[in-house]
């Protein structure tokens, strides 16, 4: 039996009014108030992995149960660093390396979910792809990001690579599935979108918190955007296991 997609819609039609609320507060005046705001669109995202979860119980448990997981460490990296706009110093350092913790956490749990989901015996190359290619484009980013002025600093620059590292295998363990099923998958499909988003609006962020000079608030709206369309395609994406 297909379950209902309402409920599903009304979350994301929730989840994504609280995300322009929160956008609109960041670009005003960001404040403890923002804070709250951004929580609450997260939370979002996360009662829509786990209501698709619970519409959708049959079959590929693991894939659920870590993408929701996923999504709930995405939502702790969000509160975590929100506490950045309104702290300096080492303060605000610390709360940069706990949000991007929480965030490559998330990473390594939608990794474990996209290839213990999906993954079929027999195709080794799927499984070594997703760890190899991140070299490759790590090597190609810090060029590319000395070039355009973005610099890690010391203290940030081996959890940035780590993070980097985490976030792109994710990406690429979406590609590697989605080429392996043959784009066939509406799951996989959506979970390489919501991988794409993802990656995209990490790539701004970056220029937002390790470049010197201010961004626009359309610049940071972008980004937020992105963001906010990555998790809730991903949480999304369960609904469609059928």
């Amino acid at each position: 039996m297909i379950p209902s997609i309402i409920p599903s819609i009304i979350l994301l039609v929730l989840g994504a009014a609280m995300s322009v609320v929160f956008i609109v507060s960041k670009v005003i005046n960001y404040s403890l108030k923002t804070i709250i705001f951004k929580t609450i669109a997260s939370l979002f995202f996360v009662a829509l992995g786990i209501l698709d979860f619970c519409l959708n119980p049959e079959g590929y448990f693991l894939f659920k149960l870590f993408t929701v997981l996923g999504l709930f460490f995405g939502m702790l990296g969000d509160f975590f660093l929100g506490f950045k706009y309104i702290t300096s110093g080492k303060v605000k350092k610390a709360w940069i390396l706990i949000g991007m913790f929480a965030f490559a956490l998330g990473h390594v749990f939608y990794i474990a979910g996209i290839l213990t989901g999906f993954y079929v015996p027999g195709n080794v190359i799927f499984i070594i792809l997703p760890f190899t290619l991140p070299i490759v484009f790590i090597c190609v980013y810090m060029l590319i990001a000395k070039k355009v002025g973005i610099n890690f600093g010391k203290g940030m620059l081996p959890f940035g690579i780590f993070y980097l590292y985490c976030l792109s295998s994710m990406v690429f363990s979406s590609l590697c599935m989605a080429i392996l099923h043959q784009f066939a998958m509406p799951t996989l499909i959506m979970f390489l979108v919501g991988a794409v988003f993802f990656a995209s609006s990490d790539m701004m962020l970056t220029g937002a918190y390790f470049k010197e000079g201010k961004r626009s608030g359309a610049y940071m709206a972008t980004y937020s955007v992105f963001y906010y369309i990555a998790q809730f395609v991903i949480a999304f994406s369960i609904f469609f296991l059928v």
